[in-house]
């Protein structure tokens, strides 16, 4: 919801960002003991900063989370998300760096453009607090592209001093200390954790290679998580994460969005990709019966969002949300729940 009032969030450790007039405007949508997160997955170029705006002014979240790929290295993208008038995290995905291998230091390449104008909402192995909704987002190891390797090894190294995934690892650990005990924590990452399946359709399985280790979760993630579990006792209700896609290569059908660990921490993938569809005849004719513009006129999409709705520091629910937007009219298009407390 739009409003003059600002969430004041808190990142530690601080550090400088480009300015923008435009930053974290909204307020709680809801008291802080009931929380709604808009995740926008895997974004690969659909993104329109007045029809997304639109989408999300109907969703009212307190806070919106972005899986990051917003493009190739697609500046234009990221500046527009940054100028969204949402309290929000974000992630750079490995398409965010697909160019940049290194750190030039001479220029400014695209990737230190995108960071300068995401600024501290860029959550990178730090913890960005929004007091008055009680929510902390730790972020995990950027430009991801899963599996064992460490992907963009010079620029983890030049950017954030990571050579390995033990050291990843011990990033976000840290990043998470401190988090205040009122606080519900989210774990903010490109890519998910391994040990949560090797088969196909598994929320991280490998699906478009096959004979060998389905599970192309992140090391660092999992033992990080593992480190925060069992040595501080931080209890972790939510890691959100991407890359991932929902629709499965080859034609296999669609992967499990989804799991709920044996302690009760919920994995989300919110990678739906494409996450932006056109609005077609007869859905325009729908919408006309609605008092919507003429058929000629009717130019609109349905763009894909995952909702989280907390309820006194628990996931209540979690549902896959398609919102259309037409010029004059937003409607919720469709909802699929994949989560609710019993």
């Amino acid at each position: 919801m739009l409003s003059a009032w600002f969430h004041a969030p808190t990142i530690f450790p601080l550090f400088s960002y480009c300015l923008n007039p435009k930053r974290n405007l909204s307020c709680p949508s809801m008291a802080a003991s009931s929380i709604r997160i808009a995740v926008v997955g895997d974004v690969h170029d659909c993104w329109n900063f007045e029809q997304d705006s639109k989408a999300l002014e109907f969703l009212k979240p307190d806070l919106v989370l972005f899986t990051g790929d917003f493009g190739d290295e697609n500046v234009e993208v990221v500046q527009s998300v940054a100028n969204l008038e949402f309290a929000k995290a974000v992630i750079l995905g490995n398409h965010d760096s697909w160019f940049t291998r290194q750190f030039s230091g001479r220029e400014k390449d695209k990737v230190q453009l995108q960071l300068e104008c995401l600024g501290k909402e860029h959550v990178a192995y730090q913890r960005l607090d929004f007091p008055l909704i009680k929510v902390s987002v730790v972020g995990g190891r950027p430009f991801s592209h899963g599996g064992k390797p460490l992907f963009r090894k010079k620029l983890l190294s030049a950017r954030y001093g990571v050579k390995d995934m033990d050291e990843s690892a011990k990033r976000i650990q840290k990043a998470a200390l401190g988090t205040p005990e009122d606080h519900f924590l989210v774990i903010l990452a490109h890519n998910g954790p391994t040990g949560l399946g090797s088969a196909l359709n598994d929320i991280c399985g490998k699906d478009w290679e096959f004979g060998s280790d389905g599970d192309h979760g992140d090391p660092d993630l999992s033992h990080a998580i593992s480190l925060l579990k069992e040595n501080n006792h931080v209890s972790i209700p939510l890691v959100v994460f991407g890359h991932m896609h929902k629709e499965l290569a080859y034609g296999n059908g669609f992967r499990k969005m989804i799991v709920v660990g044996a302690d009760n921490t919920i994995f989300l993938n919110g990678a739906i990709v494409p996450r932006v569809k056109t609005l077609g005849d007869e859905e325009k004719r729908s919408l006309d019966d609605l008092g919507a513009l003429s058929s000629s006129e009717a130019k609109g999409t349905t763009r894909a969002f995952t909702l989280v709705e907390i309820s006194e520091g628990r996931v209540a629910k979690i549902a896959e949300t398609w919102v259309s937007v037409t010029e004059d009219q937003t409607t919720l298009e469709e909802e699929k729940i994949l989560f609710e407390a019993s």
